[in-house]
């Protein structure tokens, strides 16, 4: 918005500028219709550039990527590889969208192309996997598997596509066996789990139909290793034991699955039909019983009505059990009875019916030992995990002493507070811990769980006190070692933990964990230590971690950039050799090295460096523009060191490289506009417009040139496109207006000059009138000089031809006549040959026909140098009146101000006669006398159109050897254009 409105106060400063004449409207309004057509013209010829492969590979990706629409995304890549045919990314993008469109023999060839130009690439693979996988050339899609798995041998997604491909040549053989690897690797992974399941199961149904028996026994317990909650397994073990006649292991895969699978019915009556046929139908009915506790049942209230049918029958008036409960039941107060039914319930398995005399016996009993330790083994055998623990927990209270309860309070409090650790419950889960760390059993278990609930809370005293205790009490354990060294990691003390490793690892050379702790642990110490830009130590361990692993490539990036950091350069570069003879050709190596030579400033070298590189990756886009980075550095000093071929090769080289860099255009622009060589940096603007058409640096540096080249129009109109930062505006706008005022034609200076004499009476005056038109190279000046006297009034006309060659050199022409006190007539001529860059020559002559007939002839010769802000000229008169010779050396300067416009004029001159010879006094009167002058004056510029100038001239002549006349010269002039 703020360029916007810059834009329009210039506009409308133009336009108010213009708004004085109608005649310069219908100038301005013509101009603007012929820009404006002119500009619809080269952008419509701008669309028609033909564009780069990179272009057409960024339209392939983007509408691959952003559209979907591969058939657009097949012709642009197309058309990018035959602007680029060794480009292989262009090629492996193409057989991408060959295969996204179905054609997928072409993708093929192209692919397998890909690889033979550049065998290491990945996804050129992953497209031939997908392939082969699409037209069914399985053996071949494995093959692509496999080289994959080699540069990522843990690629889940790889060895599932590998499984399913053998799964589609219906090698089941291998695709088990592939499964059975996968799980190897990801034995925590759920999905490949299931597949390692199905695995088992299929082998043991296999195994199961061949009649080996034993064989798919023992792959059901496989599984059962891997997945708890599958019921087929435990229904099919089952079975298999049932068939093998072991009801035992039945039994216990029953309880087993009912464990882990509590409400599944199919195991739950598995179990109940086992127990039936075994006759066991107390326990049976119990089952039934427990099942209707938790809900009602049709199929369960039968099946209790019809256990209990067959136990009646089987019992029937012969087994003491029912005749001592029907006994008990008349009689509760029978030992006997109690004692045989409560011992039977207990051998046999009648848990509920010992639980129901337990629960009676323990109401009149309640802390009995005896009584509570029955009861324990009823819940145990019940599975009931919370009267268990209720019961254990009660005996511990009242017999802490005893070591049988003791032992089983332990093991079930430590189980607990294993699971509380895991649930992250670390206050109910330590002081378990903690009461167990001086049991023999649990002791260094016990405080291996204190220390990693420490360390999870923080409380790192706590922790290393505990850890330090167990390595003093386990001296032989390096366990409790590696523990500390990962606590002080922690603690973020690194750099004692690093001592501690290099301690233990150089005290046990044998112990491998040292070696490897060594290496991952000086990788996070070198990263703690960047942070903290402690540079010095990085190099340091980094050093000792190439010196352990010498092929470690990260260890040597770390030991470079460490140094480069403290900016040792040299011992950097000793660095980069070494890991250069490790790795020879490692892109990154290279590139650090030619880092290295930038930052010693050998420029040279690090665009050597980087000119091999790319060679060999000559599609790396980072790399060019690392190469393009330095040559601009090197350009730089070449400048600086005032060698500007140098630097001019430079610049043009990154044009040839990346013929679209602007800064490299600007820069090379510059050192021909500085060397006038305004053609080739016109040439060199113009090559990067046809990349960058609306760059307004390019377009501000072209009106530049043109400026240089005195072709204002254009440099005005160019010049206008640049939008400068908000500091420069408003001297953009002054330079604006100062090339508009180089557009004007005409100008008037009006000046006026007083001499004065402090010996002579004489004082006079002479005013003059100019008017200059300027035409292209050549300007015409039309000239009155007026001076008034006691004796009558002069006046001299006066006409100037300037003209400007092709090669800036120039040259003035001058005529005038008078009818008095000027010289009658005069002639002039002076020629002006520019040289070395900023000097001037000057060759002239004058002839002047005085008032009394004598003719005065001048010869000129003179040189000129231009500075920053200072201009210098020397000019030699050599001068005759037929008579005499006279000479006078003349010496002026001019210091521009800031602002360029205003400047200071200070001037001397020494000889015989003055150089000013307007005044026919100076020539008549004081000829042949030693003179000196000096003089001084300002000009300032009240804008571009309008300038005032003073200056003031002190003039000495000898007359005698004793006698002097000062003259003083006053001169006003004021100049404007229009």
């Amino acid at each position: 918005m703020k360029i916007q409105v810059h834009r329009k106060k210039l506009t409308q400063k133009t336009v108010q500028m213009h708004k004085k004449s109608p005649q310069l409207i219908l100038k301005f309004t013509i101009a603007f219709v012929l820009f404006i057509s002119t500009l619809g013209t080269a952008f419509a010829q701008g669309n028609d550039f033909p564009e780069t492969s990179d272009e057409y590979f960024a339209k392939a990706k983007l509408e691959g990527k952003k559209n979907n629409n591969f058939e657009r995304a097949t012709a642009y890549c197309e058309k990018a590889l035959e602007l680029a045919p060794l480009d292989m990314d262009i090629k492996e993008y193409l057989g991408k969208c060959y295969m996204e469109i179905g054609e997928l023999e072409k993708a093929r060839i192209t692919l397998l192309e890909v690889l033979e130009k550049s065998p290491r690439r990945t996804d050129a693979r992953h497209y031939l996997l997908n392939i082969e996988t699409q037209t069914e050339r399985y053996s071949s899609a494995v093959c692509y598997a496999n080289e994959l798995l080699e540069i990522t041998p843990y690629s889940k997604t790889l060895w599932m596509r590998k499984v399913n491909l053998y799964n589609l040549m219906d090698n089941r053989v291998e695709a088990n066996r592939e499964t059975k690897r996968l799980y190897q690797i990801f034995p925590e992974d759920e999905e490949v789990r299931i597949m390692y399941n199905n695995v088992l199961k299929e082998d043991a149904l296999k195994n199961n139909k061949e009649g080996d028996l034993t064989s798919a026994v023992q792959q059901y317990k496989e599984a059962l290793k891997v997945t708890k909650n599958d019921p087929d397994l435990y229904l099919n073990l089952i079975n298999l034991y049932l068939k093998l006649g072991n009801t035992t292991e039945a039994l216990n895969t029953a309880d087993m699955g009912l464990y882990y699978l509590p409400d599944n019915t199919d195991i739950l009556n598995k179990k109940i039909g086992i127990l039936q046929d075994q006759n066991r139908y107390q326990e049976a009915i119990g089952l039934v019983q427990k099942q209707l506790q938790k809900r009602q049942s049709t199929r369960y209230n039968d099946l209790l009505i019809y256990l209990t049918l067959e136990a009646a029958r089987y019992n029937r008036n012969s087994d003491p059990y029912v005749l001592y409960g029907q006994l008990y039941e008349r009689d509760r107060g029978n030992n006997e009875a109690h004692d045989y039914l409560l011992n039977t319930a207990l051998s046999k398995g009648y848990y509920h019916d010992a639980q129901l005399i337990l629960t009676q016996d323990l109401k009149s009993n309640p802390n009995s030992k005896e009584l509570l330790s029955k009861q324990l083994f009823v819940y145990e055998n019940l599975g009931d995990k919370s009267g268990e623990r209720r019961t254990l927990e009660k005996l511990y209270s009242l017999y802490p002493g005893d070591y049988d309860i003791t032992l089983k309070y332990n093991e079930m409090a430590y189980e607990d507070a294993k699971v509380a650790f895991a649930d992250h419950d670390y206050n109910n889960a330590l002081p378990v811990f903690i009461r167990l760390s001086n049991n023999p059993d649990y002791g260094k278990s016990a405080k291996s769980y204190m220390y990693s609930i420490y360390v999870a809370k923080k409380s790192y005293t706590l922790a290393m006190d505990l850890i330090e205790s167990m390595i003093r009490n386990n001296p032989g354990e390096h366990q409790y070692v590696l523990k500390k060294i990962d606590l002080l990691t922690a603690m973020e003390d690194y750099a004692n933990a690093y001592d501690l490793i290099l301690e233990y690892k150089s005290r046990y050379p044998d112990v491998l964990q040292y070696s490897y702790m060594f290496k991952d642990f000086s990788i996070a110490y070198i990263k703690y230590l960047n942070e903290k830009e402690a540079y010095d130590t990085v190099g340091l361990v980094a050093d000792a971690l190439v010196d352990e692993d010498p092929n470690n490539m990260l260890a040597y990036n770390y030991a470079i950039g460490a140094r480069i950091s403290m900016g040792k350069y040299a011992e950097a570069m000793e660095m980069i050799k070494t890991a250069r003879r490790n790795f020879p050709e490692d892109k990154g190596f290279r590139l650090k090295e030619a880092g290295v030579y930038s930052q010693m400033g050998d420029h040279d070298k690090a665009v050597a460096a980087l000119r091999s590189l790319v060679e060999d990756y000559p599609y790396n886009p980072d790399i060019k523009g690392a190469l393009i980075e330095e040559m601009f550095l090197q350009a730089k000093v070449f400048e600086l060191d005032n060698e500007p071929f140098q630097a001019k090769a430079v610049y043009h080289e990154i044009l040839l490289i990346k013929p679209n860099d602007v800064q490299a255009a600007l820069k090379l622009a510059n050192i021909y506009i500085d060397r006038q060589e305004y053609v080739e940096g016109m040439l060199i603007v113009d090559n990067c417009l046809d990349f960058n058409p609306n760059n307004t640096d390019l377009l501000y540096k072209k009106g530049v040139i043109y400026e240089h080249m005195s072709d204002y129009k254009r440099a005005l109109y160019f010049q206008s496109k640049y939008v400068p930062p908000p500091h420069k505006y408003e001297e953009h706008l002054d330079h604006l207006e100062y090339l508009e005022s180089k557009l004007l034609k005409n100008q008037v200076n009006i000046s006026y000059l007083k001499a004065t004499s402090d010996s002579i009476l004489v004082t006079t005056s002479v005013a003059s009138l100019e008017y200059l038109r300027f035409e292209g190279r050549n300007t015409y000046v039309a000239r009155v000089n007026y001076a008034a006297r006691p004796t009558g009034v002069g006046v001299q006309g006066e006409a100037d031809w300037y003209h400007t060659f092709k090669d800036k050199s120039s040259f003035i022409a001058n005529a005038g006549i008078a009818n008095r006190f000027f010289p009658a007539m005069k002639l002039s001529f002076s020629y002006y040959e520019p040289f070395k860059k900023n000097w001037q020559g000057e060759v002239g002559a004058r002839y002047n026909r005085l008032l009394d007939d004598r003719n005065f002839y001048t010869g000129i010769f003179g040189i000129a140098r231009t500075f920053d802000k200072v201009w210098l000229n020397a000019r030699v008169l050599f001068m005759s009146d037929t008579d005499d010779f006279y000479n006078s050396v003349f010496a002026q300067g001019r210091f521009y101000m800031n602002n360029d416009r205003d400047y200071a004029v200070a001037m001397a001159s020494i000889g015989t006669a003055p150089e000013d010879q307007k005044l026919d006094f100076q020539v008549n009167t004081l000829t042949s006398y030693v003179n000196t002058m000096v003089g001084a004056g300002y000009f300032h510029h009240f804008s571009h159109r309008t300038t005032f100038g003073v200056m003031g001239n002190w003039y000495n002549y000898r007359v005698t050897s004793t006698s002097y006349i000062n003259q003083y010269n006053l001169y006003l002039t004021i100049r404007t254009k229009f």
